[in-house]
């Protein structure tokens, strides 16, 4: 795919959420960006976790470099907005993908959630 048919793939509105934990194990949003453009391909993946266990992901939203998101950050939450709608998906994992013309830059992420 190249670079062109990737950037335009990315249409559907994406709100990008960073969560905080308090002492009750509640969680907050720390901040937020509901300006981002990604792509959020729906179907179950089985991955495995930091931790080696086997999670049924529902999505995967696939985010552009330039994002906001930190994959070394535990807490995450992403809404979609558009075109359709679906909150709250919990992000189970965040994989970088590298640039295919340039080593070692980040082209996008591809983010599991469910």
């Amino acid at each position: 795919m190249s670079i062109a048919a990737f950037n335009k793939m990315m249409n559907h509105s994406i709100t990008l959420k960073k969560m905080q934990r308090n002492a009750a194990a509640d969680f907050s949003v720390l901040s937020s960006d509901d300006t981002l453009k990604g792509f959020v391909q729906y179907g179950n993946n089985l991955i495995i976790n930091e931790k080696g266990e086997k999670i049924l992901s529902t999505a995967i939203v696939f985010l552009k470099d330039d994002c906001g998101i930190d994959i070394n950050y535990p807490y995450w939450k992403i809404d979609q907005t558009s075109p359709q709608t679906r909150t709250d998906m919990e992000v189970l994992k965040i994989d970088p993908i590298d640039h295919p013309l340039q080593a070692g830059k980040t082209h996008h992420f591809e983010v599991m959630v469910r």
